[in-house]
């Protein structure tokens, strides 16, 4: 899977650019606020839907202008595909807007259009992600199933609804004593999407433990045992008779998939509190390199990689680890400044 150009269109600061990719790898360089970000943000929304940037979809659009746009053309097996992605301002509500996918010209849900190509992006604001709270290392983990499982996404989507949906409900019984008839329904609804979910995540962390440590090796890493533990909020029958009361009590659902974390650990301790920068930067390039074997080994296909501005931060060992990898898939890199490679690299000047 390639790709091969990108037309964005009211993007963010790009009103309009139009961009060709190597098939091996790509050198976008540009000064600070040139737009650099952006670009991958764009390929990566493609790839997800979801941007890792931004709560509002409508802050990607252009100030002053109505609809942003972001169009690709891809290189399957030979062939040839074309995408678009188009996010409407609402003009009745400040914060919301609509966002519209087509492959071929032809209208595809969000669920169907995900994971048309699959990337992995790798950005110096990562390393942040071990101690920001646990719903962005939530939000890391679907936007990875979100391009590589359909049907997670879709569950995703319903299992969200359902808990909102169940949540009102438990208002409803704690505040006017009704609605204890429809209840069951929705922790139904929840039970079997939240055990479908949590299924799936399982999958991953089991593939990221056998994994990591081989990585981390590659790194030049301290010798140190890093572990990966998902920090599951498990959600059965049992738990939800449990916390029964608190939940009335709280109008909230307590347990399941939206309550999930993870942490990793070197040598017992939690990386995130007790970690260098060092080890936590290591730490996070080893699990980027897991991501991309698991999208390999999942559709037999290595995902585009996207690796913004990172040189900078990484020291010898690690430019090398990731220099070495460059070359295995497409790979669009962005950087202030010129880099140096031994191996081809087309460059794009903003």
């Amino acid at each position: 899977m390639k790709l091969s150009k990108l037309k964005l269109t009211n993007f963010r600061n790009h009103k309009n650019l139009e961009l060709k990719f190597s098939e091996n790898a790509t050198l976008i360089t540009g000064p600070n606020g040139s737009g650099k970000t952006n670009i991958l943000e764009a390929i990566h929304l493609l790839a997800t839907t979801n941007s890792l940037r931004t709560h509002y979809d409508r802050e990607m659009i252009s100030h002053d202008e109505k609809f942003a746009r972001i169009e690709a053309e891809i290189k399957p097996n030979g062939g040839k595909k074309t995408l678009e992605m188009l996010i409407t301002k609402s003009e009745q509500f400040q914060n919301m807007s609509s966002k519209k996918v087509k492959i071929d010209k032809v209208n595809k849900s969000l669920s169907d259009f995900a994971g048309t190509i699959n990337t992995v992006l790798f950005t110096p604001h990562d390393i942040e992600m071990l101690t920001q709270p646990p719903s962005i290392r939530r939000k890391y983990l679907d936007l990875l199933f979100f391009q590589i499982d359909r049907e997670y996404k879709r569950t995703h989507s319903q299992y969200i609804k359902a808990v909102r949906q169940r949540n009102k409900i438990l208002e409803k019984i704690r505040d006017l004593g009704t609605g204890g008839d429809e209840i069951e329904y929705w922790t139904e609804k929840v039970l079997s999407m939240g055990s479908l979910l949590q299924a799936k995540r399982r999958v991953f962390f089991t593939f990221v433990q056998e994994e990591i440590h081989k990585h981390t090796e590659k790194l030049n890493a301290d010798g140190g045992k890093y572990e990966i533990h998902y920090d599951i909020s498990e959600i059965n029958e049992e738990r939800l008779k449990k916390y029964e009361t608190a939940e009335i009590a709280s109008a909230q659902t307590l347990v399941g998939p939206h309550r999930d974390d993870f942490i990793i650990k070197l040598n017992g301790f939690d990386l995130a509190s007790f970690g260098s920068r060092g080890q936590k930067r290591t730490t996070l390039l080893a699990l980027k390199l897991c991501e991309i074997d698991f999208i390999n080994e999942h559709l037999d296909r290595r995902p585009i990689l996207l690796l913004d501005d990172i040189f900078s931060e990484l020291d010898h060992p690690h430019r090398k680890a990731v220099i070495n990898i460059i070359d295995l898939q497409q790979t669009i890199i962005t950087s202030a400044e010129d880099l140096d490679f031994n191996g081809s690299l087309e460059r794009i000047s903003l």
